[in-house]
């Protein structure tokens, strides 16, 4: 969702917009999301189905570029006409907000060989609006399924001093992102409540962090963070840049997660079936583990970095910049960048932290 703006436009949409090459790049998304399928299963099978002839309707909120939508929203097709034995209607909504790029969603979705897209009565639309707020009338949805996704603010109320990542924030703007992240959670669960019929299942896999507030990817985020000092050394980047420079999101602790749904008014619409708080492998070093190629894994890292991330971080820069000087600033950091990384793989580990619920809607 949205990122890093010009101070006095931190009360809006910051950029979190995924980088054109995200849909080639998302596997780390991917393999955490795999983590929410055994979950989505089961809500399958306890979901309360439509009556005769009418669809079943499900959301996916948060889509992206719709690469990592494909296998979820394919068991849904499979395992809701398996309950009812036909070809039951499934009408699937993909969301994000509108600088998300819808052309290669729909691409992914209607292109991809095995797409679920493919059979016969699925319906496929999008919103283009955050789910931060209200997307569908009440009780429209069987299903709302968000992988990888609620972990973005809505906004970044204030920026980290001295650092691009919320995890270092202390102080007030530490207070501020943790306030705004709980706000946001609240107002996700409060309009998904309404938006799910009695029996509708909600499976969410958010970006989370242990007890103690990391993510697990502070080393990656520590060596970004200090290519972007050297740039301002070196003149490169503006000191005003790099102060607005915030990535837009919180991990929440599993009792950040918790906390709305054990209190009134969300336990009396929500009841929470099942939790989980799981650190992710490194599924980047491990192939680096497995071939020796630094370069490889350098490469790798920075392509994924630059394509979740970039866009958020560089929305910072001055408007006034020419669009040369743009680019090459950002090719020097991702080469700078990727040379750190592979001077020291073991430096970069990154064991990202995700949190897995379900809930059903009374």
């Amino acid at each position: 969702m949205s990122g890093p703006l010009p101070p006095a436009s931190y009360a809006s949409y910051a950029s979190g917009a995924m980088g054109e090459d995200y849909a080639r790049h998302s596997r780390v998304q991917g393999s955490a999301g795999d983590h929410g399928m055994p979950l989505l299963h089961r809500a399958l099978d306890a979901v309360v189905l439509p009556e005769g002839d009418a669809p079943f309707r499900v959301a996916d909120l948060g889509a992206a570029a719709g690469s990592n939508s494909l296998t979820p929203m394919r068991a849904v097709v499979e395992r809701v006409r398996g309950r009812t034995g036909r070809d039951t209607p499934v009408t699937v909504v993909h969301t994000d907000i509108p600088a998300n790029d819808f052309n290669a969603l729909f691409a992914t979705v209607l292109d991809a060989p095995g797409s679920y897209a493919r059979e016969p009565d699925v319906y496929v639309h999008a919103e283009p609006r955050s789910f931060y707020g209200r997307l569908f009338p009440a009780a429209e949805l069987h299903l709302a399924w968000s992988a990888i996704a609620v972990q973005w603010l809505s906004r970044v109320p204030e920026p980290v001093r001295g650092h691009i990542y919320s995890a270092r924030a202390t102080g007030d703007a530490r207070r501020a992102l943790k306030e705004q992240s709980r706000a946001d959670w609240t107002a996700f669960l409060t309009h998904r409540a309404r938006e799910l019929r009695p029996g509708g299942q909600l499976v969410v896999v958010g970006g989370a962090a242990a007890d103690d507030g990391s993510s697990g990817a502070e080393n990656l985020l520590d060596a970004a963070d200090a290519v972007l000092v050297e740039l301002v050394e070196q003149g490169l980047l503006r000191p005003a840049e790099y102060a607005r420079m915030t990535i837009p999101t919180w991990n929440r602790t599993l009792t950040e997660f918790l906390e709305p749904l054990e209190s009134e008014p969300l336990a009396e619409t929500l009841r929470l079936d099942e939790h989980d708080l799981v650190a992710l492998p490194d599924v980047i070093l491990d192939a680096y583990d497995r071939s020796g190629d630094a370069g490889a894994f350098a490469d790798r890292l920075t392509t994924f970095f630059a394509a979740a991330f970039g866009p958020s971080l560089f929305s910072a820069l001055a408007p006034d910049r020419d669009p040369h000087t743009t680019d090459a600033l950002t090719a020097a950091f991702r080469t700078r960048l990727a040379a750190r990384l592979a001077a020291d793989p073991r430096a970069a580990e990154t064991h990202w932290h995700v949190v897995t619920l379900r809930m059903t809607r009374r």
